[in-house]
């Protein structure tokens, strides 16, 4: 079970937190403990996770450096329970509100606590997640080594007006003191330089596939041979364009009968959306089914015959290459990291975003080709499979990780006692 540190959200100060006893092991690993010596390549870890305890990403993230032997704990505003990982949570107010103040000022009261927490969990490294929120607050610790990864909003700045000048403040605080960079696109990766430190690398480590858990097999939802099935599988928000696929939509239902469009996510536009569905008459042809759990998406990719993702703004684009590990070939917009997940006129088509014409001819081009579908999926399998393994990119952010702790001594006051208390 997730764990408060300090129980109440205004605890006494002086308050300890007893020893943590150290996460053993996975089986047949042979790594060796670094407690309150800084660990080596292939050293065994203890690593702070400094992100959304509730959110899939870190989810993952902190359970593939669990399940690789190391010693992790997720310090959040959030509280969850992920397997194998300590979960800490600093919160005002009742954990997981929806209410946004109590959001700001838990984000305030961990600023605050966070060197003390630090020195209560004495990783070996600290590794941010979200460069505005939990980027800052490592940062504001002082604790090295730190290594900061983003996500997309956070230094991505689409909009019509400038960037305002506290972000760009906060960013360039952030990204000046961290001893790491790290992206999961080339086109974010870019975006990121204006904020290092000048000469300082920004590391790309793509957010890959299981490939085992997205792959090609039966479908698990029955379709009539005639049935094209077309998926979205996004949060149903401006920001990704599920209004230009209806519009589309109503093109492909014309020229392609019986085709039917898949709807999974949830968010603000939902209501507006049927209503748009049946505003242009294809409310029969389009299946809104809510948030499907990550578990079940495997077996949604593989019961559609094309996935489209349409965004306005796009980092990278995780549902794309989890369509095409299962061989489901893709329709993408050009905008941001997306294009450097589908390879045109190979495993899929890009177009160019804010054109549901576009969007239409592509979905058209695929439906009345087969063939065409078959080969990109395969394609698209393949992909996958050469560049996008997520057993590699978590070697990779391992390596990077282990290199920070061997060429960094841990600074943090008193990290040292409080590593040998708690490893004791």
């Amino acid at each position: 079970m997730p764990r408060r540190l300090d129980g109440p959200a205004h605890p006494r100060r002086n308050q300890r937190m007893p020893p943590m006893p150290p996460t053993p092991p996975a089986p047949n690993e042979s790594l060796m403990s670094a407690a309150g010596s800084g660990a080596v390549a292939g050293s065994r870890m203890r690593i702070c996770v400094l992100a959304n305890a509730r959110s899939l990403h870190t989810k993952r993230w902190a359970t593939a450096y669990a399940q690789r032997g190391h010693d992790v704990h997720v310090l959040s505003i959030r509280s969850d329970t992920i397997p194998g990982v300590q979960v800490h949570t600093a919160c005002v107010g009742a954990a997981n509100s929806p209410s946004v103040l109590l959001a700001f000022l838990s984000y305030a009261w961990l600023l605050v606590t966070v060197r003390r927490r630090l020195r209560e969990i004495a990783p070996d490294v600290l590794h941010a997640h979200y460069a505005t929120t939990h980027g800052v607050i490592a940062a504001a610790s002082g604790f090295r080594p730190m290594a900061i990864s983003v996500w997309g909003d956070d230094v991505i700045w689409q909009r019509s007006r400038p960037m305002p000048w506290y972000r760009r403040a906060l960013l360039r605080f952030a990204f000046r003191r961290a001893d790491l960079a790290v992206s999961s696109s080339r086109f974010m990766a870019e975006a990121c330089r204006e904020w290092v430190r000048p000469g300082q690398p920004v590391e790309v480590v793509p957010w890959g596939v299981d490939p085992d858990q997205f792959c090609p097999g039966p479908t698990t939802r029955a379709r009539g041979a005639e049935t094209l099935r077309i998926g979205f599988v996004k949060h149903l928000e401006p920001t990704y364009g599920p209004d230009l696929l209806l519009r589309a939509m109503r093109r492909v239902v014309d020229a392609v009968p019986g085709a039917k469009l898949i709807m999974a996510g949830r968010g603000p536009l939902s209501d507006e959306l049927r209503d748009l569905a049946r505003s242009l008459g294809i409310e029969p042809a389009v299946e809104f089914v809510g948030l499907v759990p990550h578990a079940e998406v495997p077996d949604l990719m593989r019961s559609l015959d094309v996935l489209v993702n349409c965004s306005r703004r796009e980092s990278f684009g995780v549902a794309i290459l989890e369509a095409s590990a299962c061989g489901v070939p893709v329709v993408v917009t050009r905008v941001g990291g997306a294009p450097e997940t589908c390879r045109h006129g190979e495993t899929g088509l890009l177009v160019e975003a804010d054109d549901p014409d576009a969007l239409a001819d592509a979905i058209i081009t695929l439906a009345r080709d087969p063939a065409l579908r078959a080969r990109m999926g395969q394609a698209g399998r393949a992909f996958v499979l050469s560049s996008y393994l997520w057993r590699d990119n978590v070697s990779h952010m391992l390596r990077l990780l282990e290199r920070l702790v061997a060429s960094r001594p841990r600074r943090s006051a008193g990290a040292s006692q409080a590593h040998s208390e708690g490893a004791g």
